[in-house]
């Protein structure tokens, strides 16, 4: 009978009680990551940072002499690796930089002040009208000149084409890979800024569609809350796991503490695992192992490695911080068991009072 019931009890621990506790730390870590003011206001910027780097990669692809990019992509890509100035100097020029860091980055910040209760909720307007003007600068207004110089020039079939989209009739927003004639490329480029600037509207809601109380309302702390009510679930499976298995107090506890600690240490191992495998993936790649995977792709990932860990770091480090914690809570319990066991054997050796004859 005891061993039926140790048996049942593991069961229950490996089959439910330890892949729940498992899944709620995840759950909860990135719930924390998601709500978390550090994410919104430090990880636009981290990941802006790193837009040069995944441009430059776009570029290389294009130059790579076995990349299985199609020929109009190629072709574009091939004409902007050779204008000047490259892509992180354009973005500092033309003011895309400070429009990312100051306006894009603001409104998350003030996203995350109402998300954390510093501030009444409110319409948060990100200002698009400067990244318009983006389109408008001098600097690009020459980028985009030398890029149309780069291309090859047109065939008659592709210069009717140019000139069906310069008068809005082109049936799709497919651009020619080619170079128009003198008398069409500032008509063209006038066009590309054109149909860029009038796709982009000058204001954005973020808080479009979103329903906060309109007072001050901490809702990351109270969805943080609910979540650590989750835990209940895998505490509760893992008492019955226990107590199913269990014959004294001090192996319920020691049960208890045992399962908590594998949950906890598997997600503890695997996050920490992931940290560090998710970046060498990104520049590794899957190209030996699939082959949908091209070699432009595994070109360009070479440079998603330090945006995948800007990524990782954020958003698996709350997973790592709550397994963290629910290993020292496994810990304590599995101690805690052994003060049972010494409160036994001092009664065991307690000397028993001579009976009266």
């Amino acid at each position: 009978m005891k061993q039926t019931r140790t048996i049942l009890g593991l069961l229950i621990m490996i089959f439910l009680a330890i892949p729940v506790l498992f899944g709620m730390i995840w759950a909860v870590g990135f719930t924390q990551a998601v709500v978390s003011e550090k994410t919104l206001t430090e990880l636009p910027g981290e990941i802006i940072a790193e837009v040069p780097d995944l441009l430059d990669g776009m570029l290389l692809a294009a130059r790579d002499e076995n990349s299985s990019l199609d020929y109009d992509s190629r072709t574009w890509l091939t004409a902007m690796a050779g204008a000047n100035p490259p892509p992180k100097e354009l973005m500092k020029e033309t003011g895309l930089n400070d429009w990312m860091e100051k306006e894009l980055s603001g409104s998350l910040r003030t996203l995350g002040d109402i998300l954390n209760g510093k501030t009444a909720a409110r319409d948060i307007w990100l200002d698009m009208r400067p990244l318009k003007m983006v389109f408008s600068h001098p600097t690009m207004e020459r980028w985009l000149s030398q890029v149309m110089e780069n291309l090859p020039v047109c065939s008659s079939g592709q210069a009717q084409d140019w000139e069906q989209i310069m008068l809005n009739e082109s049936p799709n927003d497919v651009l020619p890979p080619c170079r128009p004639d003198a008398a069409q490329k500032i008509a063209a480029i006038s066009s590309i800024r054109s149909h860029i600037i009038r796709e982009i509207p000058d204001q954005v809601n973020l808080m479009k569609d979103a329903h906060f109380p309109h007072n001050r309302f901490n809702v990351a702390r109270t969805v943080r809350s609910f979540t650590y009510l989750l835990f209940l679930i895998p505490a509760v499976l893992i008492a019955v796991g226990a107590l199913v298995a269990a014959s004294s107090k001090s192996r319920f506890f020691r049960w208890s503490g045992a399962a908590t600690m594998i949950g906890g240490g598997l997600v503890l191992a695997m996050s920490s695992l992931l940290k560090g495998v998710i970046p060498w993936a990104m520049r590794i790649g899957p190209v030996n192992y699939s082959s949908s995977w091209t070699h432009w792709q595994d070109i360009f990932s070479d440079h998603m490695g330090g945006l995948a860990l800007v990524v990782s770091r954020h958003f698996i480090s709350p997973v790592t911080a709550v397994a963290g914690t629910v290993c020292v809570v496994g810990l304590l319990l599995f101690a805690f068991s052994f003060t049972f066991t010494r409160e036994t054997t001092a009664k065991a050796q307690t000397p028993q009072p001579p009976q009266a004859s």
